[in-house]
């Protein structure tokens, strides 16, 4: 019954697939196809079934059973980490405390001469900011207006300042990102330990390879393009826009900040070793935050009733989160229950180990598949947060860790996500600039690919 159950699950993805190319909403899809294969596993029989430790009674209720516990467990720990940190965004983004933190870590930037270093230390500068801003599509957009102008009146052609800044989110870092939160969550690990243990031990290897791919192809590219004709009309707008730009406190800098610092420091796995036992969580530290962030709008306008009237996009940035993200999630971990349930993972496991196949080839046929299902979509959320439910069980089966194996899917989601010429973040930048988001993508394409290979070196010589 397992390989009948498998065909089943390869069917209704496909079908999945089909919907989510042609426009329809991902969370609906692959909510809509985890209910179906849950009703074939309880109608067919087919192991393992639904497995709830506590049924209704019925076995048709016990099929909306899983989805309510699915809504239960994430509302109350995942979702609320991610919902609030999207309305914290949204809040930062209101106070222009990204544009004071751009001010601050991109100052040594004026120093740089040569075009393509300065390019690559831009890039270091947008990593920083992608700690705090975990939205491609928001630190795209914010980049856009603080480093693109800085790039351009410096002498870094066009096509490699955008480049530069469309790959900037190419590494899902930070406590702000879903899939980070996700994986911790389900590894049973603290969003650090996941960071520090897991995450920093492969991104030196691979920030360094990316800086050096991209300094080399975008010169190259530079060079196969020619001139730009409109770069000079360029550049002379943005020399005249900067006599006239509108200064941000630099103390505000500091906001998007701290709770990174916070999450960094009072987790057990940094404070830990020194025998404290603090453990702040992310709504702690947004909340404590929040009231900072508001003492610092009301000492700027000194109108306590204009800064109580801005906490307002801190709520609509939770329900907004809400629709766009933790909806997927859910959505996603039903997909991924009923894969389970109609034994499609049990049948994958078995077929590998049958053709004598080990978890590495399971890793590496998972991201392929990740990086293209992102690639066509141009979004990492739906497929990582449809694959992440059933690796648990798999790396259970193997005798692996559970972060590790989902390690490179994360970077594969990055990888399809910066490479698809219809992301959100890709499109939106090239439509500032002017320019075509297939150039851009195909100017990227090198250094993002030599990414997989070291990604995937580096996750089975150092965390595997």
């Amino acid at each position: 019954m397992q390989s009948i159950g498998l065909i089943i699950a390869i069917l209704v993805i496909i079908w999945a697939g089909y919907c989510i190319a042609k426009k329809a909403y991902p969370a609906a899809t692959l909510f809509v196809a985890g209910v179906v294969l849950l009703t074939i596993a309880v109608a067919l029989d087919i192991e393992p079934g639904l497995a709830l430790k506590k049924g209704t009674g019925s076995i048709f209720f016990d099929i909306y059973k899983v989805c309510e516990d699915v809504f239960k467990t994430t509302l109350g720990g995942l979702g609320l980490n991610i919902m609030i940190m999207g309305g914290f965004a949204k809040y930062m983004d209101k106070l222009d405390a990204g544009q004071a933190l751009y001010d601050v870590v991109g100052r040594p930037l004026k120093g740089i001469k040569n075009p393509y270093l300065l390019a690559c230390m831009g890039y270091l500068v947008s990593q920083v900011m992608g700690m705090a801003i975990p939205s491609a599509a928001a630190l795209g957009l914010l980049l856009m207006v603080t480093l693109y102008p800085v790039l351009i009146r410096a002498g870094v052609s066009r096509m490699t300042a955008v480049c530069t800044i469309a790959a900037s989110r190419f590494f899902d870092l930070g406590p702000g990102s879903a899939n980070c939160m996700l994986t911790a969550k389900v590894s049973g690990i603290e969003w650090a330990e996941y960071f520090l243990g897991y995450q920093m031990k492969v991104y030196w290897a691979m920030l360094i390879v990316l800086l050096i791919s991209l300094y080399f192809s975008q010169k190259y590219w530079d060079k196969k393009d020619g001139p730009d004709p409109e770069f000079e009309a360029i550049r002379a707008k943005f020399q005249a826009e900067a006599e006239h730009k509108a200064k941000v406190p630099k103390i505000f800098a500091l906001l998007p900040m701290i709770p990174l610092f916070i999450l960094l420091i009072f987790n057990p796995v940094v404070i830990g070793h020194w025998g404290i036992k603090i453990k702040v969580g992310v709504p702690s530290a947004i909340i404590l935050t929040m009231g900072i962030a508001m003492i610092f709008e009301w000492i700027r306008s000194r109108k306590g009733a204009q800064v109580l009237d801005g906490v307002k996009v801190f709520f609509q940035g939770m329900g907004s989160t809400f629709a766009v993200v933790v909806s997927l999630i859910v959505a996603g971990q039903v997909f991924g229950k009923g894969l389970i349930s109609i034994g499609a993972v049990n049948a994958l496991i078995t077929g590998v180990e049958s053709m004598g196949l080990g978890v590495g080839f399971l890793v590496i046929m998972m991201g392929l598949i990740i990086g293209v299902v992102a690639f066509l979509m141009g979004s990492g959320n739906a497929p990582f947060f449809s694959f992440a439910a059933i690796v648990p069980e798999i790396a259970a089966r193997y005798g692996v860790n559970t972060a590790a194996m989902l390690l490179p899917l994360q970077t594969m989601t990055g990888l399809g996500r910066t490479m698809s010429p219809v992301t959100g973040a890709i499109v939106a930048v090239s439509g500032i600039a002017g320019v075509s988001p297939f150039h851009v993508v195909k100017r990227n394409m090198v250094p993002l690919l030599i990414q997989v290979v070291v990604t995937y070196i580096m996750t089975f010589t150092v965390i595997l």
